[in-house]
Formats: structure tokens, C-alpha cells, sequence
């Protein structure tokens, strides 16, 4: 037996030859067809189906379907009603007279992400209402939450319930306080100085005007409740944007933050507590989740 494989062994080294010559054949004709037969630099010229006439009078083209409807399709004649559009003001509509008080409000990418915590001052309830739930107190459900008001239906017509201190903001409100972000984030970059990655400086210039405008400050990243075990863990951070005041304050995304100077943030009504009672504090102690694992971030606030 080994004498036969000795003798024939050449037939191994014939095997393996014509197998590398295959795959050497398949590697040149990939390398000439990535060459030779890649796409076009530069699509083909498509000349139009209709060469265009400068004596033809171009219309404007609109999608809007009112001057179709309007038209009396059996009278040629007949001159089309004129629509009054109603009034879109923000600031037209009725103020709210139900006794209650919204006390801040979450906007997010989408109407799922945005909830409004309110507050019933007959009852002392308060709680985090969405875009959708029904209004306490009213016969109707919330149809849209800002950053300042909440529009809601109560008796067959929408009313607006106000940031607690603030007025109904008017369009122009509106437009002044979305071009304002780049001077709120200016404000930040020079009002908080970095020691390290866990140790931070801020000015208490820069909080006294977060406090009176947090929601001006605040924006910028996708705030959603995290929950551990089925039970409330803090607040998960998402889509945070460079320069923005998350990112200044070296929170990263993914991060949960689970607390502030020891007090557990589980819930909307939890943060707005330990909001309140940090307004005048003088030294911040953030407790977060950073890709599984605990670590904090120290404020000294100057």
C-alpha cells in the first residue's frame, strides 16, 4: 500500500495545481470585470421626449385641488365663492378656566415622545399626560403639547392651558425662541468649564438663566423613562447633538441618569421635586448608567 501511494503521489500534487489555477482564474476575471466593466462615471445624456417651445406660456403647477372644487362644473360663467380662512393665531385661542396647572412640558421627535405634567389644584393630583390622553377635569382629550401651553378639547371647542408664569405665545414668540438656540448654546460653551471627565465647572450666571428659561437650555436629545426589572430606573438620554448642553455637560448618549445628590429620579413628578429643591444648590453629584456601569459626574456650580 505505501509502495502504491508513493508511486502515485504525483496525482496529489496535480490536484492541488489545478485547483489553485481555478481559483487564480476566478480571482483575475473578478479583477477585469471591477475594471473594465464598472458603471459609467457619468450617466448617459436622456434627451426629452417633447423638445420645449419658447413661445409656449409655462403655468405654475400647484397640488391644490380648491380652485377644481370651487368651479361650477355646469356654469362656465359663474364666479367662484370666496373662502374666508379662519384665524390660525395660537394666540386666539380660549384660555382655559379649569383649576389647572401645567407645570412643564416634554417635547419630543414625535407626538409618542411629548408629555405634559399637570397639576389639579381641587385635588392636589398631578401626573404626565400624552398627546391623545383625556384632559382631567374636561370633556375632551390633549391634541397638542408645546413647549410653553397644551391645546385640549373641552365642550366642542379647544382651550389652552399655560406654562405656569407664562402667556400664550403668539407666532412671533414662537420664531423668536426657535432662532434663539444658537445663543442659548453660545451661553452654555462659555458658562461651563471642563476639569476632566468627571469634574465640571458652571457659572452661577448660566444657572440662574437656565432656571428661568430651562426649556430654552434643555433642547437637544431624546429624553425617554428607563426601566430595570419592570421598575423605573431614571431617564435613558438619546440623539444628543454636539455643542448642545447635554454634550457640554459631558452626558453621552445612552447614558441613564438615575439621580442627583443622592435623590432618585423614577419618575416626571421625582425630577420636578429634586428640581425644586436644587434651584439654590451649590454643588451638583449626577448619578448615571454609562454603557452598563455606574459613574458620576461632579457640577461645581461658581
Amino acid at each position: 500500500m505505501q509502495d502504491l501511494i508513493k508511486r502515485h503521489f504525483w496525482v496529489l500534487g496535480g490536484i492541488v495545481v489545478m485547483v489553485c489555477a481555478v481559483f487564480a482564474a476566478k480571482a483575475t476575471n473578478h479583477v477585469l470585470e471591477a475594471k473594465y466593466l464598472r458603471d459609467a462615471d457619468h450617466a448617459p445624456k436622456v434627451p426629452p421626449a417633447m423638445p420645449s417651445s419658447t413661445n409656449m406660456v409655462k403655468q405654475a403647477r400647484t397640488k391644490d385641488g380648491k380652485p377644481f372644487a370651487a368651479r361650477d362644473m355646469f356654469c362656465s360663467d359663474c364666479t367662484p365663492p370666496v373662502v374666508v380662512e379662519s384665524s390660525t393665531d395660537p394666540s386666539s385661542i380660549q384660555a382655559t378656566s379649569l383649576p389647572l396647572v401645567l407645570l412643564a412640558t416634554n417635547v419630543g421627535l414625535t407626538d409618542e415622545d411629548s408629555y405634559a405634567t399637570i397639576v389639579n389644584t381641587e385635588n392636589q393630583r398631578q401626573g404626565a399626560y400624552s398627546i391623545g390622553d383625556p384632559m382631567p377635569g374636561a370633556t375632551g382629550k390633549i391634541t397638542e403639547i408645546h413647549y410653553k401651553y397644551v391645546d385640549f378639547e373641552n365642550n366642542n371647542h379647544v382651550e389652552r392651558l399655560s406654562l405656569a408664569g407664562a402667556a400664550p405665545p403668539p407666532v412671533v414668540a414662537q420664531a423668536t425662541e426657535a432662532g434663539s438656540g444658537d445663543d442659548a448654546q453660545s451661553q452654555v460653551a462659555n458658562g461651563v468649564k471642563k476639569i476632566d471627565d468627571n469634574h465640571y465647572e458652571i457659572s452661577k450666571d448660566l444657572v440662574d438663566k437656565v432656571t428661568q428659561n430651562p426649556i430654552g437650555f434643555t433642547k437637544g436629545a431624546r429624553v425617554v423613562p428607563a426601566m430595570k426589572d419592570g421598575k423605573p430606573n431614571g431617564f435613558k438620554l438619546y440623539s444628543i447633538r454636539p455643542g448642545t448642553t447635554y454634550a457640554l455637560l459631558g452626558i453621552e448618549n445612552g447614558d441613564t441618569i438615575t439621580g442627583i445628590n443622592g435623590m432618585e429620579l423614577t419618575t416626571a413628578e421625582k425630577a420636578l421635586e429634586v428640581y425644586a429643591k436644587l434651584r439654590d444648590a451649590t454643588s451638583l453629584e449626577l448619578s448615571l448608567i454609562r454603557r452598563g456601569k455606574p459613574d458620576t459626574i461632579s457640577y461645581t456650580i461658581r
